[in-house]
């Protein structure tokens, strides 16, 4: 499942990683620094009176695959019926 990743500096100078599930695989770099800056100027998400996401640094899509070696938890609901 691809994830996206964006990277923003706080207000206290800190870097902080909004992940964010079911995006479109399409967005560019034009439209992901738009949301970014409005996600800032929003200033929803504070903690201790600081903006978590001021300024937006970065964004990348994050690819993450499963690879199950074995899984007996099916195997188990079988069993008990």
């Amino acid at each position: 499942m691809k994830k996206l990743e964006l990277v923003f500096k706080s207000e206290d100078q800190k870097v902080k990683t909004l992940r964010l599930n079911y995006v479109s695989s399409k967005l560019n770099n034009e439209a992901l620094i738009s949301a970014m800056n409005r996600i800032g100027a929003l200033k929803m998400f504070r903690v201790n009176g600081m903006n978590q996401y001021q300024v937006p640094v970065a964004a990348r899509y994050v690819d993450t695959n499963t690879e199950t070696i074995f899984d007996t938890r099916n195997e188990d609901k079988q069993t008990a019926k």
